[in-house]
């Protein structure tokens, strides 16, 4: 079995790349054996050669594009988007606390922060947050420190608002726990023992976590 010299074959690759990818769709090719074997791949007609039948192709793509959403956008798709998309679009999450966490505080005292994110919104934006389904701060802070709340469970949501008073956004609805230290019966600190006629059980000053 005779082998094509490796020189060969690039050159063979080189002829067939120009010719295939020529620009004239009636460009004929013709196709040759030599003695050794080699075949080769010209477009003048020569002793020997037979003709190839060879159809062009011409193909023009457009820049591919993928929408926030991950859909492929053809060229056309992408222009018309951006020179006519002036849809509002919003987002709000709150950042802290964490969702489901647990916060320590005899004052019941929480930090609450959120941010959000807009486009083809104008003017100021204003925040609502709800605790519990009761609206517990309105205005264009982007957190408050809440007091005074009880322990136990308690849950947190924010609405977003542009200028005019049209609720662009509502963020995922946050749970936290409230843990509070207590006392119970602190007057038994006083050393009271156990067993005695008034039938107390000496606390001791224990407190615990609830």
């Amino acid at each position: 079995m005779t082998r094509t010299p490796f020189y060969l074959t690039l050159l063979l690759g080189a002829v067939m790349v120009g010719l295939f990818c020529a620009p004239s769709s009636h460009a004929q090719v013709y196709k040759k054996v030599l003695e050794d074997g080699t075949v080769v791949y010209t477009d003048k007609k020569e002793a020997g050669a037979e003709e190839v039948q060879v159809e062009s192709v011409v193909s023009e793509f457009e820049p591919v594009k993928r929408a926030t959403d991950g859909a492929i956008m053809t060229g056309q798709e992408s222009a018309d988007d951006e020179e006519g998309d002036d849809n509002v679009q919003a987002s709000i999450a709150i950042t802290s606390p964490a969702h489901e966490a647990t916060i320590r505080s005899n004052e019941g005292i929480v930090n609450v922060t959120w941010a959000a994110q807009t486009r083809n919104v104008k003017g100021r934006l204003n925040y609502q947050l709800w605790v519990d389904n009761q609206l517990t701060y309105e205005g264009p802070s982007a957190g408050v420190t809440l007091r005074d709340m009880n322990r136990g469970e308690h849950r947190l949501r924010v609405r977003l608002f542009d200028e005019s008073g049209t609720e662009l956004a509502v963020s995922d609805t946050l749970v936290i726990f409230i843990h509070q230290a207590s006392i119970y019966n602190p007057a038994l600190n006083s050393g009271i023992s156990s067993g005695n006629s008034s039938g107390n059980v000496n606390m001791g000053g224990t407190s615990g976590q609830n």
